[in-house]
């Protein structure tokens, strides 16, 4: 285990930080540029009112003795209005993650910094992250103990909180800080999210991670892959895409616990996810009225009415519900009643909300319906891209960024002597919902004596993708193919979009992993693992 692709492989596996790390993974989380309405980096200057420090001070003492932490400042200082913000954010959780053990505070610091493990260069991308959740972990199955290990970092447990939140609307604001304490009530609980209850819910199955140069009786890194048979996972916010949580459990159980919080239909897209939060980590606190029945009806229901009760802002909140969950027949319903109210041409204002409303619909009548009222000179382009969903939904956005970014979390493995792969296309939704319909191609490669290809194949993606694809290479190849064992092997996969009108298709960066196929290697781990958790020892008075 001492080859230099370990620290590798070591790097992208730590988890617990909110966001992935590196630029392509940022973006794969994220819609669109955080703090978008606000010009990054610059704040307005101004003259505080009374005596500043003091004000600072009595806020940071009034927080702690509300709810047990410390706000401590690194290159940033906290200053009273990040911090009035904050204590209304905490002031909506349940008292059980007020005063957590080892959880001394929360730091203020201008961006995360993130380093090469090879070059110890700073990382690019990470201006955007507003948070991040430490310490970091590694997960690493020890043959001597014949266990599944999750080794902490030797450091505080701690949030750290960056500029980019505070530009954040209070809606969003909120949702981050909630999102991040569900990393910490996770982590400091003996991390639920490894628990085989929340592994059976979530759908998350153990894979195998060989090291290059490793031998069958070796330790070995494992990861915890989600399932593109499973059409959703934990659902996100109107800022980030659909892959999110499907990257790891962590941010699965972490996108879950500000799901419980802030989007009322959780309890009835996830009604198991629900039920296991409410026992394991809210104590029975519920923050909205339950009710009988399904949620298709519910939103059914509720979306006619506030079509027929002209209440943008109810069908503008009922939208950003919607677009948390992957529901086709639902999409295709609420798409019509959009279509019938615009038919009724009640106004231009009523024109510009239905427009708006559809961007949060990824069925590609929605994008007919925004056509069809622009043709029509029913509402203006530049007014319905005001709205950042509506923009990141927007062609020029897509053909000029979002088709540019690789596919992510890429794995090979073996499943009963076939070679597989398994990833993530963060644009395969948008690409949906604008008319594309998504090919994927692969290339395998030996790296000696020379780099050579030697299979090549290609796999069309489902009609109404998830974001998550699962690739037979066997069955998708192209002419010859082979899978050589013990030997060095380049892997690569890329993206093509392709449109009825348009010649050529979009195409992707190629994503690359190398890999060495072990013969008698076992790739997938049991479908029930039971996990140890280590904790450093400057932890154990706190434990």
């Amino acid at each position: 285990m001492k080859s230099k692709y370990l620290s590798v492989i070591l790097v992208l596996i730590m988890v617990g930080i909110v966001f992935p790390m590196g630029g392509d993974r940022v973006r794969a989380s994220h819609m669109g540029a955080v703090g978008e309405e606000l010009e990054k980096g610059k704040r307005p200057l101004f003259v505080y009112p009374g005596n500043y420090r003091e004000e600072v001070s009595r806020l940071k003492d009034k927080f702690k003795s509300a709810f047990g932490y410390e706000l401590m400042d690194l290159d940033e200082g906290w200053r009273p209005e990040e911090i009035e913000r904050f204590h209304h954010a905490f002031s909506q959780l349940p008292e059980n993650f007020y005063r957590i053990k080892g959880l001394k505070g929360f730091y203020r610091a201008a961006q995360l910094q993130v380093k090469n493990s090879e070059t110890n260069a700073p990382v690019a991308g990470t201006s955007g992250i507003p948070a991040a959740t430490f310490p970091r972990f590694t997960s690493i199955y020890r043959q001597a103990h014949q266990s599944y290990q999750v080794v902490l970092a030797d450091e505080p447990l701690r949030i750290e909180f960056y500029n980019a939140l505070f530009y954040e609307s209070e809606e969003d604001f909120n949702n981050i800080v909630h999102h991040e304490m569900g990393h910490v009530f996770d982590l400091s609980h003996g991390f639920l999210s490894f628990q085989s209850e929340w592994l059976k819910i979530s759908h998350f199955h153990i894979l195998h991670l060989p090291a290059l140069d490793g031998k069958l009786d070796s330790d070995f890194l494992y990861t915890l892959i989600s399932d593109p048979g499973v059409l959703n996972y934990g659902p996100v916010s109107s800022r980030h895409l659909p892959t999110y949580s499907r990257e790891n459990m962590q941010e699965d159980f972490a996108n879950s616990v500000a799901a419980y919080i802030h989007y009322p239909y959780f309890q009835y897209t996830h009604p198991k996810r629900y039920q296991f939060l409410k026992k394991h980590v809210f104590e029975t606190k519920e923050y909205f009225e339950g009710k009988r029945g399904n949620y298709d009806s519910f939103m059914e229901k509720d979306f006619k009415g506030a079509l027929a009760k002209q209440d943008w802002q109810e069908v503008n909140r009922l939208v950003r519900e919607q677009s948390r969950v992957l529901n086709a027949s639902l999409e295709n319903k609420m798409v019509e009643m959009l279509r019938h109210a615009a038919d009724q041409k009640i106004s231009v204002e009523a024109d510009l909300q239905l427009a708006i409303a559809s961007c949060y619909l990824i069925h590609p009548k929605a994008l007919e319906l925004r056509k069809s009222l622009l043709v029509s000179r029913r509402i203006q382009l530049a007014r319905v891209l005001r709205d950042s969903r509506c923009r990141r939904m927007g062609g020029r956005v897509f053909e000029g960024d979002q088709v540019k970014w690789s596919l992510t979390h890429l794995q090979f493995y073996r499943e009963e002597e076939r070679g597989k792969i398994q990833f993530l296309d963060p644009v395969a939704l948008t690409a949906y919902a604008r008319g594309f319909t998504t090919r994927y191609q692969w290339k395998l490669s030996v790296t000696s004596p020379r780099l050579k290809m030697f299979s090549h194949g290609e796999f069309a993606g489902s009609k109404e993708p998830n974001g998550g694809s699962k690739i037979d290479l066997e069955r998708t190849a192209q002419g010859r193919y082979v899978l050589p064992e013990n030997r060095e092997l380049i892997l690569e996969v890329r993206a093509l979009r392709h449109h009825p009108r348009k010649s050529k298709p979009l195409e992707s960066p190629w994503t690359r992993i190398r890999f060495v196929v072990q013969k008698g290697y076992d790739y997938l781990g049991p479908s029930q693992p039971s996990f140890r958790i280590i904790y450093p020892a400057s932890w154990m008075g706190d434990k």
